[in-house]
């Protein structure tokens, strides 16, 4: 029964997804959500008592599968490379992930599932907790002493997280992964010899990891 249950709520969750990325939230209206994850409006009233609970509950899935995926790249890489391979997370997640991409556009709107500001001053909902996590990995490089000596202040971190919430404005006018990623690469290949110390530029890949 309770994973019956869970079933249900995760159908919720993904058709909701896919009506506020097409629609936005006041586009999107329950009847039509209800409809396309296959239950009755009973059935979503019983796990979300109102629209702006369904939606935070799309924005929250967003956040775990970002930190999951940045606790995954730090764990089998240094922080830099980390931090390269999580705009081609965002990238892949961006064509393929409603969740992901009906999260980005709630945070361009107003509502109560923004959770309040986001971990980057300035910036709000989804687009803040992708932001923190771009901040929190250069953080991190700047501890393993992977950058260059002038490379401190807040020139790099302004930089990397502009390009970072830019990736989510490229992808809402492409759905092109091949075009996106040949972006992501050409920046990189740009940035990274003023990031880390000239000797180490070439240990680290710029290109999309391999898929697997």
């Amino acid at each position: 029964m309770q994973e019956r249950s869970e079933r249900t709520r995760g159908r919720l969750v993904a058709a909701g997804a896919e009506l506020f990325d097409r629609s936005g939230y006041a586009g999107a209206t329950l009847a039509d959500i209800a409809a396309a994850a296959g239950v009755t409006k009973g059935a979503l009233y019983f796990h979300f008592s109102s629209k702006e609970e369904l939606a935070r509950a799309v924005v929250e899935h967003a956040e775990r599968a970002l930190r999951t995926a940045c606790c995954a790249l730090r764990a089998e890489s240094s922080s830099v490379q980390a931090l390269i391979d999580a705009g081609y997370w965002l990238v892949t997640a961006l064509e393929s992930d409603a969740v992901v991409r009906a999260a980005f556009r709630l945070g361009r709107e107003e509502g109560a599932w923004q959770g309040g500001a986001g971990p980057v001053a300035g910036v709000r909902g989804f687009q803040g907790v992708w932001a923190g996590a771009v901040r929190e990995l250069l953080a991190g490089a700047r501890r393993a002493g992977e950058l260059r000596d002038r490379s401190g202040g807040v020139g790099p971190e302004s930089l990397l997280i502009a390009a970072a919430c830019g990736l989510e404005v490229l992808g809402g006018a492409t759905r092109d992964r091949k075009e996106l990623a040949d972006r992501l690469q050409s920046f990189w290949d740009w940035l990274l010899p003023c990031l880390v110390p000239s000797e180490a530029v070439y240990s680290y890949r710029t290109v999309a990891p391999p898929a697997g």
